[in-house]
């Protein structure tokens, strides 16, 4: 978890650094980070559960697939899905509250 923590709040730096967060991109972060900070407790567990559902339904059909664009396919739509309707995922968290902290959400670290 130590590793994660470090990892996705280091490429959040370099994301700043590397000056990719225009101000479409930083509001996106920092509504984002608004959002999930802001959430109730008991949607957001639901949220994490249906993403792992999600994340193992992925690897499951990945490891069922026999070519490499089989296994690209079987990963991309559970992917797809989770991102798409908003679930909650720890490690892109880890990423997605520290950029928007450091962008300036109105958020405290300890809601982070």
């Amino acid at each position: 978890l130590a590793g994660n923590i470090a990892g996705c709040s280091i490429f959040a730096v370099l994301a700043i650094l590397s000056q990719i967060m225009n101000p479409g991109s930083a509001a996106l972060a920092i509504s984002s980070a608004v959002g999930k900070c802001s959430a109730d407790f008991l949607p957001t567990v639901m949220k994490a559960v249906m993403c792992n559902w999600m994340v193992s339904m992925a690897v499951f059909m990945a490891g069922a697939a026999n070519g490499l664009s089989g296994k690209m396919v079987a990963c991309w739509f559970p992917i797809s899905t989770f991102v798409g309707i908003g679930l909650e995922h720890s490690i892109a968290n880890l990423f997605i509250l520290p950029l928007g902290l450091m962008l300036g959400a109105p958020i405290s670290l300890g809601a982070v």
